[in-house]
């Protein structure tokens, strides 16, 4: 038996090549899984005390026209962009290794104007430039009601049911920067946001983000300073190798979905450090990467900005966490932290005595093997279906009061999760105006005979028959779906009695009361260091912290950008 632990400098250059990576190996040791691409990706660089530097990925597919971005910021921002190719190479040089020292596992082989002005009453216009691709503008004001007006004159599309996010963020003394592709540009163009500000410290403004978020979203933070950086107001949490199971069939471990059971487990609150070392060594191994002639001087212009990033600060941070919407309502802020070195290679231990070690003989067999490896939310029971059905041979069955959505999961397979029906901000009985959005459920035969049709911020979920199961599915369209199915085994009458839905301490649709903090034992009572509630904006309330000379760095993530964007 042997070891894998291949050192792969190729496949780094692979990474500053192409927006997805399937290398086999990356990083420092062989891994056998392709680098995770189903996530936001936030690089940030704390320049001095006063001073951080973000490096935002943004994901966008469909019409040039209805790209928009908006994101709550704390001051007016130096504004640049970046190289994708350099994120992926990053992603693929920190991301977990597991290694697999028993039996049974294949050899790898190594191989300048701005937006146009509308009426500005009550709303500052503090800066507009164009940007790369962007054209971008940073607004601000007192009266939420009035930025709101701005954004949507300047066709941002920003329902009644989302402006309360925007209420909450003015209230703080927080400005907003507004992108769009400029005239000519198409998506090919996008490139990474790089953002400069005066700010404490990194923070990420998850709030904002629930507007759009999909279930069990990933989220990335790599933090280059002086030392290692942490959470400050949500755990740090610990994801034991005990813990760890591999899948031979599809060559992975069920590391991902002990990520988010473990976040659900403390209400969405929690970041895992998957990495924390100096920065000399990953400096190092970009810069003697590969780049063949064939791709271009932007290849090396990549590579070349990744190793200056990483050689301006001696350390990186990197933390990961998977959560849903209406687990989305406090903004992780991160800082120095004691604690040694954390490493990113994973010895997977063997299976108990007597198990088929291997497990070669076909898909999963058991249940409680299946669900090892499947991520159903807070509200979600696993159960097994009949092979063939679903990619995991597992469905999630959804508690009352949540429903089942599809998407690519962070390893590229399909899945389901379920999403509480609360966070709904799209549905179309809560803006029969003119920026309804359109009911997706009307335009196709979505959930199968035992299942009805929600539409659940723009996206067709399925609330299952009693009994039933959820399991992803592709659509005519190529997109992915639910569909209700029986499981293997009839699931249990009260087999949803312990699940509790946890308040969405947001102001979604319909709710009116004060949005109190639901403080997380030993962290802070709220995210932004105390406060009392504020007045009532916009149909509610909102509970601001306090306001610091240097507040934290506030990035709202990419995706925020699919919720407010033009009208077309």
């Amino acid at each position: 038996m042997r070891t894998p632990n291949v050192l792969a400098l190729g496949a780094l250059a692979g990474a500053l090549l192409a927006p997805a990576v399937a290398s086999a190996c990356g990083g420092f040791f062989c891994n056998a899984t392709p680098v995770d691409q189903q996530a936001e990706r936030i690089i940030f660089v704390q320049e001095d005390a006063d001073t951080v530097t973000s490096y935002v990925e943004i994901n966008y597919q469909g019409d040039p026209a209805g790209f928009a971005w908006v994101v709550p910021v704390p001051a007016v921002p130096e504004l640049d962009v970046w190289f994708s190719g350099a994120f992926n190479a990053l992603d693929l040089a920190t991301q977990p290794q597991f290694n697999v020292p028993w039996g049974c596992f294949l050899e790898a082989d190594a191989a300048a104007g701005g937006p146009p002005n509308a009426d500005d009453d009550g709303v500052d216009v503090l800066a507009q430039e164009r940007v790369g691709p962007f054209d971008t503008a940073t607004i601000q004001s007192e009266d939420p009601r009035a930025l709101v007006e701005w954004l949507r004159v300047n066709e941002y599309r920003i329902t009644p049911a989302m402006e309360p996010f925007i209420a909450m963020y003015t209230e703080e003394g927080m400005k907003f920067l507004a992108m769009k592709l400029a005239p000519g540009e198409d998506t090919a163009s996008i490139r990474p946001i790089k953002m400069t500000y005066t700010a404490a410290g990194p923070a990420v403004p998850l709030r904002l983000t629930a507007v759009a978020a999909q279930l069990e979203m990933g989220v990335k933070v790599w933090i280059l300073g002086e030392g290692r950086y942490g959470p400050l107001n949500v755990p740090d949490v610990e994801i034991p190798d005990a813990d760890l199971k591999w899948d031979f069939n599809r060559w992975q471990s069920n590391y991902l979905p002990l990520v988010a059971r473990k976040v659900d487990d403390l209400g969405g609150r929690g970041f895992v450090t998957e990495l924390a070392g100096p920065t000399a060594p990953l400096a190092e191994t970009v810069r003697n990467s590969f780049i063949p002639d064939f791709a271009g001087e932007e290849a090396e212009e990549a590579r070349d900005a990744l190793v200056a990033l990483l050689e301006s600060r001696p350390y990186i941070s990197r933390l990961y966490t998977r959560v849903s919407p209406e687990e989305m309502d406090i903004d992780p802020m991160f800082g120095p932290v004691d604690g040694g070195d954390v490493s990113n290679i994973h010895e997977v231990p063997p299976p108990e005595e007597g198990a088929d070690e291997c497990n070669w003989d076909g898909p999963l067999d058991a249940a409680a093997e299946a669900c090892d490896f499947v991520a159903c939310g807070a509200g979600g029971i696993c159960a097994d279906v009949e092979p063939g059905v679903a990619p995991r041979q597992a469905g999630c069955g959804c508690a009352p009061g949540t429903v089942a959505r599809a998407g690519m999961g962070p390893d590229g397979l399909l899945e389901v999760a379920c999403a509480d029906v609360r966070l709904n901000f799209t549905a179309p009985d809560l803006d029969p105006g003119n920026l309804a959005f359109v009911d997706v459920c009307d335009q196709g035969d979505f959930c199968g005979e035992g299942g009805e049709c929600v539409m659940l911020n723009g996206f067709p979920s399925c609330r299952c028959d009693v009994g039933l199961v959820a399991v992803p599915t592709i659509d005519e369209m190529g997109m992915p779906v639910p569909t209700c199915v029986a499981p293997t085994t009839p699931l249990a009458a009260d087999v949803f009695a312990p699940v509790v839905l946890k308040e969405p301490n947001l102001p979604y649709p319909g709710r009116q009361t004060p949005m109190e903090p639901d403080p997380t034992p030993d962290m802070p009572d709220d995210n932004r260091g105390g406060g009392t509630a504020a007045p009532d904006v916009l149909g509610c309330t909102a509970a601001p912290g306090s306001r610091d000379d240097a507040p934290p760095f506030w990035l709202a993530l990419p995706l925020l950008g699919l919720a407010l964007r033009r009208r077309h």
